[in-house]
């Protein structure tokens, strides 16, 4: 394969989500009280159903409302200013610095702009990547990516459903299942080229398909 256009996805992905919102959670009790954490995830998923992404200023200030607080700013600092290099996953860094030297690296993140770009920024994705791609719906992209990079495409997401439309609308891409997360419980099979849930060995698949 020649030098591959790698399209990686960013949380629980290469972040831990799931262990980032514990910490987010036990910060609001420590502040708000016992099991206010359980008010928060109640708005976030309600925001997230609403707006089709996660808009953490949103939440704050809903939050505080039905708190019958006015300080929105601390609780969007409790998202905004976690320490997210604490949660990248083990090999995060690795794969990152491999996909770096030997491939087009796109960061291809799905969320809120504003907040899915402070997140990257603060990881220094930005510095080391090609380009940024933040997007509410990846899956709507494949078409602009496939006209603006050159292939081959490699797609590494914890998405089934983001595997499953790169692989309909990406020639020969090459596709990379990262079951870890939320996604995992959803009983899809994308049938990807490679599926697990250790970055030490998506790093070995890549070193192999690139050196073919």
């Amino acid at each position: 394969m020649s030098k591959p256009t790698v399209l990686l996805d960013v949380d629980n992905t290469i972040l831990d989500i799931e262990s980032l919102k514990k910490e987010e959670g036990q910060i609001i009790d420590a502040n708000y009280g016992e099991e206010a954490q359980k008010d928060l995830w109640k708005i976030y998923k309600q925001v997230q159903e609403e707006k089709g992404v996660f808009d953490p200023k949103e939440v704050a200030m809903r939050f505080v409302r039905k708190r019958k607080s006015a300080d929105w700013a601390s609780i969007l600092a409790v998202f905004v200013e976690a320490d997210f290099a604490k949660f990248l996953l083990p090999g995060a860094m690795q794969l990152i610095d491999y996909l770096a030297n030997n491939a087009n690296l796109v960061i291809f993140s799905e969320g809120h702009e504003l907040f899915q770009r402070q997140k990257i920024e603060k990881l220094g994705l930005d510095k080391i990547s090609d380009e940024v791609i933040i997007a509410r719906s990846k899956k709507e992209l494949f078409g602009e990516v496939a006209r603006k990079f050159l292939p081959p495409f490699v797609v590494i997401d914890d998405n089934p459903m983001v595997i499953i439309e790169a692989k309909k609308r990406l020639s020969g891409v090459k596709t990379i299942w990262f079951k870890f997360g939320k996604h995992t419980e959803e009983g899809q099979n994308p049938g990807a080229d490679l599926e697990t849930d250790k970055l030490d060995e998506v790093i070995f698949y890549l070193k192999k398909i690139i050196k073919s």
